[in-house]
Parts: C-alpha cells; sequence; structure tokens
C-alpha cells in the first residue's frame, strides 16, 4: 500500500494497493466397499484445489479549502479484481462386482481437471463540495465491468447525488442549547448487482456428464478383446442466457438527524423507495427450453418501501453509573411490480420445493408473482373439522372443478419481516459493564418442512429418529402425502425476540504507572429467543425450514491487554 503526497502539489495526494490471499488443498477419500451408493467395489481418490483472488485499486484526490467557508474535495480511482479457482480430482478403484469379468480387476487412475475465473473492473469519481460549513453536495459516478456477462452486456454505470444541510448552523437556530443538531439529507442513486450463480452464465459451454454409459465397441455387449469394458461419461450442453445483465436499483431518500441536550438523546429518521430492473433470480425455464430446469435469468421489477427509526440515548448519568441505549426499528414492504420471461400467463414464478429447486407442478413452496412480494409462499388450503383440527387430504378447491392441483394453490404471506427492531444497551458501574444486544423481527412466516415431512404416520418410524418429532396433530393417510408438504397447515408465524449477545466485563485501568489496561469479561452469544415458532429456529432466511439442528449457544471468557 502506497499513499504519497505530490510534492509541489500540496493539495494532491496519489493512493496506491495491490493486495490478495491464495491457498491450496487437498482431500483424501475412501469409499466403502460395502456401501450402497457405492459405484465401485472400492474406490479411493483425492481431490486438490488452488484458488486466489487478486485486487488493486489506485485513485488521485484533490482537496482545497477557499476562505474558510468553502470546502472542495474530488477524487477519481480504478479498481481491478480477479477471482481463480482450479481443482484436479484422482482416484483408483475396481468396477462393481454386478460385472463377473471385471469384479477383482483394478480400473486404473481416473481424472478431470476444472478451473474457473472472473474480473471484475471499475472506474469511480466523487466530488464533494460544502459551502459556509451548512450546505453540502456529494455526487460520485461508478462505471463496473463484470467478466460474468456477455461483450455489450458487460459494463454498468451507476451514478449518485446526496444533499445535505446543517440547519443547526442557521443563525435562528445556532444560539438554541436546547437543540445540538438538525440536519436535512436528500439523496438519489444507482447501484448494481452482478452475483449469478456461475462464472459464465451466457456462454454455451458443454459440461461432462456424472453418470456413466458403456461404449457399444468393439463388441455388441461392450466387451474389449481381454474382457474389460468401456465406460465414458457423455457430454451435454449446460443451459446459458446471452442477454443476461446488470441487475439495477434505484433509491431515492430522504433523512433527518437530530440531537438534543449536547446529543444526550439523538434520532434519525429516514423514508427510502428503491425500484429495482432486470432482476436476478434463479427461477425456472419453460420445458424444452435448455438442458435444465432452473437458470439465473434477469425476471423483472421488484418495489420496496420503508421507513427507519434509529434514536440513542444516555438516560442515566451519574458519577458511579451510565446507562447508553440505542433502539433501531424498520417498516418495509417490497412488492414485485412486472415480470418477465416468465413461461406462465399469470406471470409468475414457481420457486422452492421443501428448500430445493423444483419445477412447477413439482411441489414448489413460494413464488415469485406480480403484484405480491418476492418469495410469497404459494400453498393450499387445509380444510379443518368442527373442533379446529386439520382434515387428512382435505383442501379448499378454489375454483370448484372437484379436483386438487396445481390451480387450487394460493398466496399465504412472505418469508421478509414486515418490521425489525434491535436495541441495545450498556450499563457501566465503576469498573465493571455489561451489555445486552436484542433483536426482532416481527411478521416473518415460515414453512415448517421438518414437520411437514414427518408429521404422516405412514412414514414416522421410516429413518432412524424421525419418531422425536412432535406435532399437534398426526395425519393417517398415506395418500394425503403427496399433498400434505404444501398445506398452509405448516405455514407458521415465526416472528421472534432474540437474544444475540450477553457480555460481562470488568476493567483494571491504571496498571504498571498507567501503562497497562486490563479487562477480563465473560460473554455468551444466542442465550434464548422468544417466539411461537414450533421449529428449532425461527430465523430460517430462505422462508423453508429444513434444518434439524439447532443453533448453539455459545460461551466465552476472555481477557484483554492494552499497553
Amino acid at each position: 500500500e502506497v499513499d504519497y503526497k505530490v510534492i509541489g502539489f500540496e493539495d494532491l495526494r496519489l493512493h496506491m494497493n495491490l493486495g490478495g490471499d491464495w491457498s491450496t488443498g487437498k482431500q483424501t477419500t475412501i469409499v466403502s466397499p460395502y456401501s450402497s451408493s457405492n459405484t465401485y467395489f472400492g474406490w479411493n481418490g483425492w481431490n486438490e484445489e488452488d484458488k486466489y483472488n487478486l485486487s488493486f485499486n489506485a485513485y488521485a484526490q484533490y482537496y482545497k479549502d477557499f476562505n474558510d467557508n468553502h470546502h472542495f474535495d474530488v477524487m477519481a480511482g480504478y479498481e481491478w479484481q480477479h477471482f481463480y479457482r482450479a481443482g484436479n480430482y484422482y482416484g483408483s478403484g475396481f468396477f462393481r462386482p454386478t460385472h463377473p469379468t471385471n469384479a477383482n480387476k483394478e480400473n486404473g487412475i481416473s481424472s478431470s481437471e476444472w478451473a474457473s475465473e472472473n474480473y471484475l473492473v471499475s472506474f469511480f469519481a466523487r466530488a464533494n463540495y460544502t459551502a459556509l460549513n451548512r450546505y453540502m453536495l456529494t455526487a460520485t459516478f461508478r462505471a463496473d465491468g463484470s467478466s460474468r456477462f456477455a461483450p455489450g452486456q458487460q459494463w454498468g454505470l451507476f451514478p449518485s447525488i446526496a444533499l445535505g444541510w446543517k440547519i443547526k448552523e442557521e443563525a435562528f437556530l445556532r444560539d438554541v442549547n436546547a437543540v445540538s443538531d438538525l440536519k436535512l439529507r436528500l439523496g438519489w442513486g444507482i447501484t448494481g448487482q452482478q452475483a449469478v450463480g456461475g462464472y459464465y452464465p451466457y456462454l454455451p459451454i458443454y459440461a461432462q456428464s456424472t453418470s456413466s454409459g458403456v461404449v457399444d465397441y468393439p463388441s455388441p455387449d461392450g466387451l474389449n478383446p481381454d474382457g474389460t469394458i468401456n465406460w465414458i461419461s457423455p457430454l451435454y450442453p449446460k443451459a446459458y442466457q446471452e442477454d443476461l445483465k446488470w441487475e439495477e436499483t434505484t433509491t431515492w431518500n430522504v433523512g433527518v438527524d437530530m440531537g438534543w441536550l449536547n446529543n444526550r438523546i439523538t434520532a434519525s429518521l429516514d423514508w427510502y423507495l428503491r425500484d429495482t430492473k432486470d432482476l436476478l433470480a434463479y427461477v425456472p425455464v419453460p420445458a424444452g427450453m435448455t438442458t435444465t430446469n432452473y437458470m439465473d435469468r434477469n425476471i423483472g421489477e421488484l418495489r420496496n418501501i420503508g421507513v427507519e427509526a434509529t434514536i440513542g440515548a444516555k438516560p442515566v448519568v451519574t458519577k458511579d453509573f451510565i446507562w447508553s441505549t440505542g433502539l433501531n426499528v424498520a417498516w418495509n414492504k417490497n412488492e414485485l411490480t412486472k415480470l418477465t420471461g416468465s413461461n406462465e400467463e399469470d406471470q409468475s414464478y414457481y420457486l422452492q420445493a421443501a428448500g430445493n429447486p423444483a419445477s412447477e407442478n413439482a411441489g414448489a413452496l413460494q413464488v415469485h408473482k406480480a403484484g405480491h412480494p418476492a418469495y410469497s409462499f404459494y400453498l393450499l388450503e387445509q380444510v379443518y373439522d368442527k373442533d379446529g383440527n386439520p382434515i387428512p387430504n382435505q383442501y379448499v378447491d378454489q375454483n370448484q372443478d372437484g379436483e386438487i392441483n396445481d390451480a387450487d394453490l394460493v398466496i399465504r404471506h412472505s418469508r421478509d419481516p414486515k418490521v425489525t427492531v434491535s436495541w441495545n444497551n450498556t450499563f457501566n458501574y465503576k469498573n465493571w459493564d455489561l451489555g445486552i444486544q436484542l433483536r426482532a423481527n416481527i411478521g416473518n412466516y415460515v414453512f415448517n418442512s421438518v414437520l411437514a415431512s414427518k408429521s404422516n404416520l405412514t412414514t414416522v418410524d421410516r429413518y432412524g429418529l424421525n419418531n422425536l418429532v412432535k406435532a399437534d396433530y398426526y395425519f393417517n393417510d398415506a395418500s394425503a402425502n403427496s399433498n400434505l408438504v404444501r398445506s398452509d397447515y405448516f405455514l407458521e408465524d415465526a416472528s421472534f425476540i432474540r437474544c444475540d449477545n450477553i457480555t460481562l466485563g470488568y476493567s483494571w485501568n491504571e496498571l504498571l504507572n498507567n501503562n497497562l489496561k486490563l479487562r477480563l469479561y465473560g460473554a455468551v452469544q444466542n442465550p434464548f429467543v422468544i417466539t411461537k415458532y414450533k421449529g428449532l429456529d425461527p430465523e430460517v432466511f430462505s422462508g423453508i425450514d429444513n434444518n434439524v439442528y439447532p443453533r448453539p449457544v455459545t460461551f466465552t471468557l476472555g481477557l484483554v491487554a492494552t499497553f
């Protein structure tokens, strides 16, 4: 890293940074010959992988003050990133015993190699201007190029502008001591997203199949003259989208910052509107369009509207005791305003089935549908008896055609919370300190797929410990199993209050003639969560809970020395 002031130009600075990381690894695998999933009678091999990330950035900055009333700061630069992955697989083993001629004959060595890389290149500039210490203007511009997209689609242009007004510095408020801060903020900008699943999603590429076949040569039974078998892994064309492009989000923001009593009480309030176009998503494609059911595509437009409020305060301040608290409350609503490229007339994309990608008519549990939030749940409406118990294999026939199928699916809620809350508290008493961090999600829903798959009595004892899953109601109808895992009976309100961290510490501040400070502390992470959700953890990002392992509670004891 180099930071250099140009001689003779006191207001000009040059900065350069070069960095990177590299790692390599090798893993050896020995497969039991008695495994039911073992392709060969015995197999051993190893995987080797090398990867590195390189980055370089450089920028020049010029700043100048004019008469103490005007400050000007401009910066321009360049950034380059390279991500590389490569690996080899080597193995040796024996053919399956199902081929008697080769049951005890060594197959020899097989190997495969792979490599992938991608680049991200950026040009950027920023200009700041402050007038009279109260009027502020910031303008930025980025041009980002990604190798993930085809020529002609690789570059995205992302400008932004922000305005600020320190109202507290105006003459009518400058001498009002009760108000310590008042600032108005306005902003507009465009950001980009290029993170898709593959490195070359726009290129037509052939891949090697994971399944092997027998070459019918030189003899009809696939055997060579010496009795060995010719095995090959066929090539097939991978899915690609040659017009894939950057996802772009345009954001409008209005905010106000406030402070009272020498900033002992502070508050911020923000309103934002975000419109995303060319939305990138991993979605199903029409049958026959390509060699896969799912691929990355630009699927449409999404709107987010939100309000966020933050309050900070020191409610108690005495000689020996200080209580500091911070509260953040945010509300957000998202809605898909337009979908393109879908094979459905109602413009919808089916998403996950029990946590795994699924095409339509294969048990999809979520849907992208215009006019609704992204990742809305798409389920069958359960029918209940007079006592409130679900009736097995009975669902509402929404279109009254006498059949229960995908036409009867209804949208029920979304995985995303309507409101999020975080509350941090720090208590200091003499040399003691206590910190508590609480967090809450309100209005988020989770489909309890674990419960759905284990609530049928016909399968409760099929696999090991399945009978340990507790349900309020067990279904005793095997015919209901196909639709049971799509019933809204298992869609639960997963609102929660979680304690992320509790830390207690004691400090010795004046050791070795004030040359040493020690702090002994103990901490616990994830000590408790309060929720009505019946699964192990209500915080499921995907909205579909397939997890049978709880989030751990972690205890830490530490000593920090400061010299």
